[in-house]
């Protein structure tokens, strides 16, 4: 009995370890995407920008009562629908900014920083869409240097 009950816990952890590593090594291929995107320069996303980091550059030009937060992970920017057409094409990939005040999300950014299939591009990274409400007055972002126009 105690041999059986020592293979099932052996057996337990060994499945668990493989399902953490799995998941762990994902999510560490995920995170690098995120650190590649935030060593981006501002002008990288908008070329009538200076070279600033662009993580420097959002917190210089967001207004200071609100918190910029970036998001863990690289996604599909909202496209990727799982469908047979989506299967066959070049999804974008985006990091996600989220702009906060307290716990309240009042804008966010994302940002286009490649392709499934290209990698990470750094000649073509822009802003894939953004917003903030400030003040009653929501702005829309088309692209980086639209967050210039917040008054």
């Amino acid at each position: 009995m105690r041999i059986m009950t020592m293979c099932k816990n052996s057996v337990f952890i060994f499945f668990t370890a493989i399902l953490f590593c799995s998941v762990s090594t994902g999510a560490l291929a995920d995170d690098a995407l995120v650190i590649k995107a935030k060593s981006l320069s501002a002008k990288h996303f908008d070329e009538t920008l200076t070279a600033q980091p662009i993580e420097k550059w959002l917190r210089m030009h967001i207004p200071a009562e609100y918190e910029v937060v970036w998001g863990e992970y690289i996604t599909d920017c909202g496209e990727n629908t799982e469908s047979l057409t989506d299967k066959k094409r070049d999804i974008p990939l985006c990091a996600e900014v989220e702009i906060r005040k307290g716990t309240k999300l009042l804008g966010y950014l994302a940002l286009f920083v490649g392709t499934q299939k290209r990698g990470l591009l750094n000649d073509s990274a822009g802003v894939y869409f953004g917003y903030l409400e400030h003040q009653g007055t929501k702005y829309n972002f088309r692209k980086l240097s639209d967050i210039l126009n917040i008054e």
